[in-house]
């Protein structure tokens, strides 16, 4: 038996009606198209049978396992067939529209909508990066010999991409759910009733510890886990509450226990946006041999300025917020801009991180949605911007910056000259 609880308050999931002028209505209406070409994909594709699914999840992650190291041409099409029996699945569940379209911000970040959650499956290099080093770490934590393992995998969305193949997979192997007693939670309704149904057609309930609906921060358990996954992250660790969930969690890891990611480094650089952003990407696809040309022919654009912050457990553990104006804020790292060649005007101040799982398996810049570099154009470096706001912070070659991380409404990082 699931032990479910249900959300204690749910937010307002109700859109404003279409009407002209209004934006939310017009929101609405676009996410009601999407979901019905969600919906007619679904029927125009072919229904697997229980025991192909559960085959083709098994044997997704038994590729991923096996390979030296993933490419984009081996995970992509891999996932995206995943994807297609998952949101199959999904489409036939017997989930309301508000709870797969509502999105809104929590106190800790934003929450997306479970219609756009589903996506995070094809982003394949995170997702068998995410598996192969889940993977180590059971590994690592049988081979310390122990019994039961206990694990948590907060804001898991309604496929629980990182977990659920690697599930099946070990369930071939005779890796039973005696040793693996897993906790799945998620804020969105929507989420939960999708993982009832699709961990049901894959015939994974043995593992299944809990399934708990709401706020992952206010969850406590009444042990203390051996490993947490944790991915609620955009590119420049912005707007979704990973800080907050992993920060919540490593209060509850046992003294062996891992936390995943490891470590989260986020970098600065300055760059050039124009080439960054827009050239780089014009008219190219992104196959692994062409993608690494460019972007070493973007790498000497760019200057780097340092790390801004490191986020792991032990970190994580030390680290206590301060309140500014009734904001959540933690200081991070004083950065000094280098002196930069006289044509190297216009430079964007950008954040990326680099991501170590666990053992060696990493994502870097461009492996992942969640490490493309996010610029901050509120950061002007030798240049007056021909609209300058109120809250612009305009540097030049020798300045400092100094670099502050908000937890309130959106989370993200703020950044002002010393």
């Amino acid at each position: 038996m699931h032990a479910y609880k249900d959300q204690q308050s749910t937010p307002n999931s109700n859109h404003a009606p279409l009407s002209d002028g209004s934006i939310a209505g017009l929101f609405a209406h676009q996410q009601q198209r999407s979901l019905l070409k969600q919906q007619l994909s679904t029927q125009v594709s072919p229904t697997l049978t229980k025991k192909e699914l559960q085959t083709l999840n098994a044997g997704t992650a038994t590729t991923i396992l096996q390979a030296h190291k993933p490419s984009r041409e081996l995970v992509t099409p891999l996932f995206n067939s995943l994807f297609t029996a998952y949101n199959a699945v999904y489409q036939r569940a017997d989930i309301a529209y508000a709870e797969r379209s509502q999105q809104f911000i929590s106190k800790h970040g934003l929450v997306m909508a479970p219609d756009y959650c589903i996506h995070t499956m094809k982003d394949g290099l995170r997702v068998s990066a995410y598996m192969r080093a889940i993977d180590k770490a059971i590994t690592a934590l049988i081979g310390g010999g122990q019994e039961k393992i206990f694990i948590a995998y907060p804001a898991c969305g309604p496929f629980a991409p990182l977990l659920l193949p690697l599930l099946s997979h070990y369930q071939q192997q005779g890796l039973s759910g005696e040793r693996l007693r897993i906790t799945l939670i998620d804020i969105q309704p929507g989420a939960i009733n999708s993982l009832h149904r699709l961990i049901t057609e894959l015939g994974l309930q043995e593992y299944i510890q809990q399934m708990y609906c709401g706020d992952a921060c206010s969850y406590n358990a009444p042990m203390l886990f051996d490993l947490v996954i944790v991915e609620a992250m955009q590119h420049g660790f912005s707007r979704e509450g990973h800080f907050a969930i992993a920060h919540h969690f490593a209060q509850q890891l046992s003294n062996n226990g891992y936390l995943i990611p490891q470590q989260v480094d986020v970098h600065a650089m300055l760059n050039v946006a124009q080439l960054e952003y827009v050239e780089q990407w014009r008219n190219e696809g992104l196959g692994d041999q062409r993608l690494s040309e460019k972007l070493a022919a973007i790498t000497k654009q760019r200057t780097e300025l340092g790390v801004v912050m490191s986020i792991t457990a032990q970190s994580l553990r030390a680290i206590a917020p301060s309140q500014i104006e009734q904001q959540a804020l933690i200081g991070a790292a004083t950065l000094t801009i280098p002196q930069l060649a006289e044509h190297a005007n216009k430079q964007t101040l950008s954040l990326y991180t680099q991501i170590s799982l666990f053992a060696d398996e990493r994502l870097g810049l461009y492996d992942s949605g969640i490490t493309h570099p996010l610029p901050d154009l509120s950061v002007c470096i030798n240049f007056v911007p021909n609209d300058p706001q109120a809250d612009d912070t305009l540097a030049n070659s020798g300045d400092t910056l100094k670099f502050y991380y908000s937890l309130s409404g959106l989370p993200g990082f703020l950044v002002i000259k010393e």
